[in-house]
């Protein structure tokens, strides 16, 4: 995937409002069946802008951009991967759940592994 296509992807904003409540839906079920009981809770703004500087994503936006920015941007990229099956739902919830105690760590280890298969696509 060429660079432009990338950068597209994580300025989407209709991406970024579908991955919210998706990012949200899958670290809850990945807390919920980490814990055995059902929880619900959402991902902070901090980190996934975290895992998104970790990751390398940061670089790849304007300077100027605000943390609730960088965190749309990591949505967009989980949620596109999903959407267009780069990853399945297991294969997310199973790179989440391996570090569900941190989750800047969970979420940077996930966004790494898909900007590997974009850039192998």
């Amino acid at each position: 995937m060429k660079t432009e296509e990338f950068t597209k992807i994580l300025s989407d904003r209709k991406l970024a409002q579908l991955g919210d409540a998706f990012v949200n839906f899958v670290y809850s079920l990945a807390l919920t069946r980490s814990i055995g009981e059902p929880i619900g809770t959402k991902v902070s703004d901090r980190v996934l802008a975290d895992a998104a500087r970790m990751a390398g994503i940061r670089k790849l936006l304007p300077k100027r951009t605000t943390r609730g920015d960088v965190s749309n941007a990591v949505e967009s990229l989980v949620v596109y991967v999903w959407l267009h099956n780069y990853m399945t739902m297991d294969e997310i919830l199973a790179i989440l759940e391996a570090q569900i105690d941190s989750p800047s760590d969970a979420f940077t280890t996930l966004s790494e592994k898909i900007i590997k298969k974009l850039i192998d696509k």
